[in-house]
């Protein structure tokens, strides 16, 4: 009696256990968030936000990106752009960036859905969001980058 409990209890966790362990689609599946504070650490400045699929080794769709410029005005704009971790270490920014057309105020910009990835055989190791405010002349003024989420085709 006491052996087959012992056996039933270990049949119940070794199914238990398997349900714990992610699939690539539960894992790769994710939002990511970054908030840039310009020029002060309060107020404006602006945000972005995604949710990112892996699809493959090099390659992630991009669901609900939306980026918003955070009132009160600061007089500059605000865009994101997605970034790649290599699986050699190395970042770089998959173009392109998504600027908020909107101006300042509550709404941002929302993007369509997008399939990105990386040529010539890179694999991505991790992806996040890096938001910036930024003017024509300088460039990027200051950048914030989400946490990553990791790809678990790599």
């Amino acid at each position: 009696m006491k052996a087959r409990a012992l056996g039933a209890l270990v049949g119940v966790a070794a199914v238990l256990s398997g349900l714990l362990v992610a699939s690539p689609a539960q894992a790769a599946s994710g939002p990511v968030y970054a908030r840039v504070y310009y020029p002060n650490p309060s107020g404006s400045g602006g945000e972005a936000s995604a949710d990112l699929n892996f699809t493959g080794r090099s390659n992630v769709t991009v669901r609900y990106l939306k980026v918003r410029d955070v009132c009160p005005g600061d007089g500059r704009p605000v865009r994101a752009v997605l970034v790649a971790t290599r699986t050699d270490g190395s970042r770089v920014n998959i173009s392109p960036y998504y600027s908020d057309t909107n101006g300042c105020g509550s709404d941002g910009t929302q993007f369509p859905t997008v399939k990105l990835g990386l040529g010539g055989g890179q694999r991505i190791k991790s992806l996040s969001l890096k938001v910036c405010v930024y003017t024509a002349a300088l460039g990027n003024v200051k950048c914030v980058t989400s946490s990553a989420r990791s790809n678990p085709y790599t």
